[in-house]
């Protein structure tokens, strides 16, 4: 998430580490099965300036029956309607941070990142909340925005089926930061940031967040697990062999924090398969296993010229993963030039047909969402559509639907 002039690129362009030869290809594969319709158009939809696709899409059903999707900006708007493919925007803003100056209350600029919901009209939110330090006074020497970019994930919680957002819990409402200050970090983009959508099993809750490589913390996926979503402290993180890291607030915690950092950052998983952040995490219900879409360009060992696109890996633990393997060919910023295809980020995949409220699985089809930068000019700014592609889900091996 980014100002409207910055897109996904930031996040994506990290490095790229080689496939390990013991990954094995993911058990399914996942194919285009349609053209791509606008869900939301910035220039014919907009309700404000920020009102502009700029987070992976997420969606609930509430108890009324209503789908409420998310895939705003900071000014988080959604799109409501009867079902996925009938969604229509709603200029009511639903949450926003405080744009608060001090990183210590962790409430500056804030996207609903992921959703999770049992009853349809609590709904629980995971916040990707981005302290800018080169936007406040004498919080960002170089005033650029990438050396003081300081992230956190926070959580939100509305009693109203998705109308109104506030913090959960005391504030500042922590779910999982770096066990250092932002002042700290200065100099390159640090944190924890883009959670994907909340999947439920063995009893708990689980979501990815990337995480940047400063101090401790190692670069990659890390993966979370709670069994209270409504307590942002309960979340644990993977330590490499269990989910025992307890995250650390470096302005409440600074000493029990500073005398061993290692304590509070995450073990990242699946190296070698989950090559890029996780945009998209879903469990197939007919086989179990849980999808990971990410978007990105794999490193070949021959040297040949990277293959772009948005890419798959599956798991049965959400541990271990498969490599990647290619849904269909899509440039992101970082790579897109002038007189190619326009570029796309935040791919995710969600099922219309989910019996989940929280649309957290999917079946053998499903539509694979995204925004797509439209390039006036040869330019990339804030003029976005979401789109949507329906796409089939098979074992690989076996013939799509």
């Amino acid at each position: 998430m980014h100002r409207h002039a910055m897109p996904v690129a930031l996040v994506l362009v990290m490095l790229l580490a080689a496939v390990p030869a013991s990954a094995s290809p993911p058990a399914l594969a996942v194919s285009v099965a349609g053209e791509p319709v606008v869900v939301f158009s910035r220039s014919r939809d907009r309700c404000g300036r920020f009102d502009t696709p700029d987070a992976p899409a997420r969606a609930v059903r509430t108890a009324g029956g209503e789908v409420v999707l998310f895939a705003a900006h900071f000014d988080n708007r959604a799109l409501r309607g009867p079902s996925l493919l009938d969604l229509r925007p709603d200029c009511a803003i639903t949450f926003e941070g405080a744009e608060d100056p001090d990183p210590a209350r962790f409430s500056d600029r804030s996207w609903i990142a992921s959703l999770w919901t049992e009853d349809g009209t609590t709904i629980h939110a995971i916040v990707h909340n981005e302290h800018q330090g080169h936007r406040h006074d004498g919080q960002c020497p170089t005033r650029r925005y990438r050396d003081c970019w300081f992230n956190a994930l926070t959580a939100a919680v509305s009693v109203d089926a998705a109308r109104r957002f506030r913090p959960a819990g005391q504030p500042p409402s922590l779910v999982a930061s770096l066990p250092y200050t932002a002042e700290a970090m200065r100099g390159r983009p640090a944190g924890y940031h883009n959670p994907t959508g909340i999947v439920a099993h063995q009893g708990a809750l689980h979501m990815l967040a990337f995480a940047s490589a400063r101090g401790a913390q190692l670069h990659g996926n890390c993966l979370l697990r709670t069994t209270d979503i409504a307590d942002p402290s309960a979340w644990r993180a993977w330590d490499g062999e269990g989910f025992v890291v307890r995250f650390a607030n470096p302005y409440a915690d600074g000493d029990a924090a500073s005398a061993d950092p290692s304590r509070h950052v995450c073990a990242p998983v699946g190296a070698g398969g989950l090559q890029w952040p996780v945009t998209g995490l879903v469990r197939h219900a007919p086989s179990g296993l849980f999808v990971a879409v990410m978007l990105g360009a794999p490193h070949r060992p021959d040297h040949a010229e990277p293959a772009p696109g948005i890419y798959i890996a599956t798991s049965a633990d959400l541990v271990s993963w498969s490599r990647p393997a290619l849904v269909m060919p899509a440039v992101g910023h970082a790579r897109w030039r002038c007189g190619e295809d326009r570029p796309v980020a935040y791919p995710a995949l969600l099922d219309p047909d989910s019996d989940d409220r929280s649309f957290s699985t999917v079946g053998d089809t499903a539509q694979l969402f995204m925004t797509r930068f439209n390039v006036p000019a040869c330019r990339i700014d804030g003029d976005r559509d979401l789109i949507r592609i329906p796409v089939a889900i098979a074992r690989r091996g076996a013939p799509s639907p």
